[in-house]
């Protein structure tokens, strides 16, 4: 009995052994299945927000296409007519609200997705949006007035505006900001809330202003008279509202007499209007004998005598 002793501490020995190596892969499996189990989770929420967020993005461009064509169909109504200008404004600005409510939304809908509280993100809400009142100031500021901008029309896209010295066509305007573009083609971007003093080109008709300077030798009558007969010749040009008006003598300078013409015409169109008359009154001036001098100067040389 005592020899068989060795054989039998053996075999229990391999039979323990045998057990841990059991226990061990089960653990092993365990732990594999919860990892899968983790990794399908993650994979599922994951796949939930790429589909939360496609699907504001398709619904930002579906509301915004069919904003676009109501807007586009107000404009052609008979009775109470929206302006392409204010059509364009609005669409832009509840293009800009659209935007930020889906979002602000699908936002919302990741959260819970991840797996916070609701509650609790109406209560983080909550006191986010006191000290976004207290801390953004500024921007509460921007949107009131990007509202008053809006109601009180004091422009639109579309419009030739002078904001803060700078002076281009507005792109957009949303209740937060206003995108300028300037002629060198630089986009300024103005918050609302300091648009402040706005000069409007763009409101039922603008000047075109001309200026010409004629030799002292010229009589300046005679000239006022041929200017005024090629005035009368303009009316050709559609984008003149009105026969242009004939100041008068606007100054007397070093080398010449200055006469201002001011023409009333479209919108948009005083930069053309003003390049077109500037041609026609040189070819009359040329075709008149009258000329246009350019600035000049006497030069008086002493000669010293000698001794």
């Amino acid at each position: 009995m005592i020899s068989h002793l060795p054989a039998i501490l053996l075999q229990a020995a391999t039979v323990a052994d045998t057990m841990d190596i059991g226990e061990q892969v089960e653990k092993t499996l365990t732990a594999t299945e919860k990892l899968l189990e983790a990794a399908t989770d993650a994979g599922f929420v994951l796949l939930k927000i790429i589909i939360t967020f496609a699907a504001c993005w398709f619904l930002i461009r579906i509301i915004n296409h069919l904003m676009r064509k109501f807007f586009a169909a107000q404009t052609k109504k008979q009775r109470l007519a929206m302006t392409q200008r204010k059509a364009k404004t609005l669409n832009s600005i509840t293009s800009s609200v659209v935007k930020y409510v889906i979002y602000f939304i699908g936002i919302f809908t990741v959260l819970t997705f991840i797996g916070v509280d609701p509650k609790s993100m109406l209560v983080v809400a909550s006191a986010g949006s006191v000290a976004i009142g207290l801390g953004a100031q500024s921007v509460v500021t921007d949107m009131l007035e990007g509202f008053f901008i809006l109601f009180e029309d004091h422009y639109a896209v579309g419009d030739i505006v002078t904001i803060q010295n700078i002076t281009g066509t507005v792109e957009s305007v949303t209740l937060r900001s206003t995108k300028i573009r300037d002629p060198q083609g630089c986009v300024h971007i103005i918050p609302n809330g300091s648009v402040g003093t706005v000069t409007n080109m763009c409101r039922e008709f603008i000047n075109a202003v001309v200026t010409v300077g004629v030799s002292y030798d010229a009589s300046i009558d005679h000239v006022l008279e041929i200017l005024r007969d090629e005035m009368e010749l303009t009316k050709d040009m559609e984008d003149i509202l009105e026969t242009p008006v004939i100041v008068g003598v606007t100054g007397l300078d070093d080398s010449a007499v200055t006469v201002k013409i001011v023409a009333k015409c479209r919108v948009k169109t005083n930069i053309s209007v003003e390049a077109e008359l500037r041609r026609r009154i040189k070819n009359r001036l040329d075709k008149e004998g009258i000329e246009i001098p350019f600035p000049q100067r006497t030069l008086h040389i002493v000669q010293q005598k000698e001794g």
